[in-house]
């Protein structure tokens, strides 16, 4: 099939890329420049583009990214579904690991597993999707309690009974908010045979495009094991998480 090409609206688009962080806004020579063109042949691109609000024309002259790339940046993201978008990433850090990742959301103050990423032959009835677990005792729910405010985590803890799961589940609740504001830092959770003997779990919060937490994930991984540097394993759970964030519009900074 012929390749066509519209060599007008490449260099439109090609303009629109000039933008980025470090340059929210450019002179028309300044664009000119960067695409190697004569500055003559850019103002008819740029008037095009204004006209369509896909960039502004400041006051000093320079110009910016329009309203409506805005609004179709939003549209785009607002197709675009979280299991869908999760699922690959998670996938991916199943089989690396030999693992299994889980997708959870918040829900009446549980961690409720919406999508699953099986590479090991150990699975847990905890570990089914539907299934709804605690957020003070398991990875998935210490990473949500995580981003709340000090004051939102101690009203859950306190209207919570904190039973023990096993020896290790923490349930003081001073020690568990310790807990979520250290993971708040460091942009991951690690919890150790707390919910499931023999397991121990690395997570991570995911965030939107308005920065707001909508879920977590995490690698569940056998004790047998004999597993060494967590850091590591939570590092990598983190960028997992940061990469699913930044697919739904999220370009806020890596947590931790």
């Amino acid at each position: 099939m012929k390749e066509y090409q519209n060599k007008s609206l490449e260099k439109a688009l090609s303009i629109l890329d000039c933008f980025s962080r470090e340059n929210r806004e450019l002179s028309a020579t300044e664009i000119a420049k960067m695409l190697g063109l004569n500055l003559s042949s850019i103002y008819p691109l740029l008037a095009t583009l204004s006209r369509f609000n896909y960039i502004t024309r400041k006051e000093n002259g320079k110009y910016s990214l329009g309203i409506s790339l805005v609004v179709k940046g939003n549209l785009v993201i607002s197709s675009l579904n979280l299991i869908e978008v999760a699922r690959g990433p998670l996938q991916d850090l199943a089989h690396e690991y030999q693992g299994n990742t889980h997708l959870a959301i918040l829900n009446n103050y549980k961690a409720l597993i919406v999508d699953r990423a099986l590479a090991s032959d150990r699975v847990f009835i905890n570990s089914i999707i539907g299934y709804e677990i605690p957020l003070y005792c398991t990875s998935l729910g210490r990473a949500l309690l995580s981003q709340m405010t000090d004051e939102d985590i101690m009203n859950y803890l306190s209207n919570e009974e904190l039973r023990k799961f096993t020896p290790s589940t923490l349930t003081d609740p001073e020690k568990l908010l310790q807990e979520a504001k250290n993971a708040r830092l460091r942009g991951y959770v690690v919890l150790d045979e707390e919910f499931t003997p023999g397991e121990v779990c690395f997570a991570a919060p995911v965030f939107d495009s308005q920065g707001k937490v909508i879920a977590s994930v995490n690698l569940a991984l056998s004790k047998l094991r004999k597993l060494k540097e967590y850091e590591r394993y939570g590092l990598r759970i983190r960028q997992t998480a940061m990469q699913i964030s930044s697919y739904l519009g999220y370009t806020g900074p890596a947590t931790g």
